[in-house]
């Protein structure tokens, strides 16, 4: 028996109930129905399984996008912005070159007093220079560590 596959178009020869077969290209009538030929459809040609969806060919549109324009910044702010960033990167290394004397070579030996600290004695042995030098060049001149002054206590100070 010979059945038509609504699916495929295909004619399909039943051998078993529930079981088909394909027929042979040239086996009787059925040698001009094909994949994509419409069975009873001598003369129409090649047409599509009717499952598939038709080709429909539409151009493409596509939208362009109108951004507004972006705000440019005059030529004069950015020159005044530069002068700006200049005069503050001058201001800024005036004032850390300020206040930084150098450590003065002389030396003059001093008494610690009760409840002074290196800073203090720092400050008033060299009062215009750098406080932190002083203290470094004071432990260096005397070989003190992280020990605690005694009062009393000789030490070798830069004078200035």
């Amino acid at each position: 028996m010979l059945v038509v596959d609504r699916v495929t178009g295909r004619v399909r020869r039943v051998e078993a109930v529930g079981v088909a077969v394909p027929t042979p290209r040239g086996a009787g009538s059925a040698a001009a129905v094909g994949p994509g030929v419409v069975p009873g459809g001598a003369g129409r040609g090649r047409h599509r399984p009717p499952t598939r969806p038709a080709v429909v060919l539409v151009p493409r549109v596509v939208s362009t996008v109108r951004c507004a324009p972006r705000p440019r910044m005059p030529l004069s702010w950015l020159v005044a912005l530069a002068v700006a960033a200049a005069a503050a990167v001058i201001g800024l290394a005036s004032l850390a070159g300020s206040g930084t004397g150098s450590v003065p070579e002389s030396t003059t030996v001093v008494r610690v007093q009760p409840g002074q600290t290196l800073w203090e004695i720092a400050e008033e042995s060299a009062p215009g220079s750098d406080t932190d030098a002083v203290v470094s060049r004071i432990r260096e001149l005397n070989g003190l560590g992280e020990v605690a002054l005694r009062p009393g206590q000789p030490l070798t100070v830069p004078a200035g």
